[in-house]
C-alpha cells in the first residue's frame, strides 16, 4: 500500500482499528527491545527527520539506519504519509532500513502533541506500509510505557527504552501476551 492518497486518507480517517493489524495464527512475535542509544555504525535520526537522501548514501556505503517520522501538531498527513511511503521504498530498495521511530510533537497549551488516537492510526498506517523487516517503534519517551505497551495492538513491535526505565521490560509483554527479545540479538 504505497499510493500517497490512499495512505493520507487513513491518516486522515483517524480510525487506529481500521490500521491495526489483523491477529495471525500461532504466537506473537516477541517485542524487539533497544535499552540505550542505537549501534554507532547506524546513521539515526533522533528526534528529527533526516532525508532520505542522506539514508540512501548511507545504505550505499553499507551502513544500515534508524529513522524518525515526526507527526502531530504542525505536520500534515500528506507530509507524513509521503514520508512513510518513501522510507518503505527505501527500505524495500536497499534492506537496510532497520527502524522508523514515530515521534509526536509536543504541542502547545491549546493542544496536546497528538491525540491518543492519532497516536495509533500513525502507528498502524506505520506498520501497514513499511516492509516487516522494518521495526516500527512509538516514541517511549514521549508517549510513556503504558501507551507504548498499547501500540504493539496496533502495529508496533519494537520498543527503544531509556537506560533509566525502572520497569521490567518483561513484566509489561506478559500483560499483553507476549515476549521481549534484544533486537540486536536476533
Amino acid at each position: 500500500m504505497n499510493d500517497l492518497s490512499e495512505l493520507t486518507a487513513l491518516l486522515s480517517a483517524r480510525r487506529p482499528l481500521a490500521v491495526a493489524p489483523t491477529s495471525t495464527d500461532g504466537a506473537p512475535p516477541p517485542i524487539r527491545v533497544r535499552r540505550g542509544p542505537a549501534p554507532a555504525d547506524r546513521l539515526v535520526d533522533g528526534d528529527t527527520e533526516g532525508t532520505v537522501e542522506e539514508h540512501r548514501a548511507a545504505h550505499a556505503s553499507g551502513r544500515p539506519s534508524e529513522a524518525t517520522v515526526l507527526y502531530g501538531l504542525g505536520h500534515s498527513d500528506e507530509r507524513i504519509a509521503a514520508r512513510l511511503r518513501d522510507l518503505a521504498q527505501l527500505a524495500e530498495q536497499t534492506g537496510l532500513l532497520r527502524a522508523v521511530t514515530l515521534v509526536p510533537s509536543t504541542g502547545d497549551g491549546e493542544r496536546p502533541g497528538s491525540w491518543g488516537v492519532e497516536d495509533l492510526t500513525v502507528i498502524g498506517v506505520a506498520r501497514s506500509v513499511l516492509p516487516q523487516t522494518v521495526i516500527v517503534r512509538p516514541d517511549w519517551r514521549l508517549l510513556g510505557a503504558q501507551a507504548c505497551q498499547v501500540a504493539i495492538a496496533f502495529g508496533a513491535d519494537g520498543w527503544a527504552v531509556p537506560d533509566d526505565e525502572p520497569r521490567a521490560l518483561e513484566q509489561l509483554a506478559a500483560a499483553i501476551g507476549r515476549t521481549i527479545v534484544d533486537e540486536d540479538r536476533e
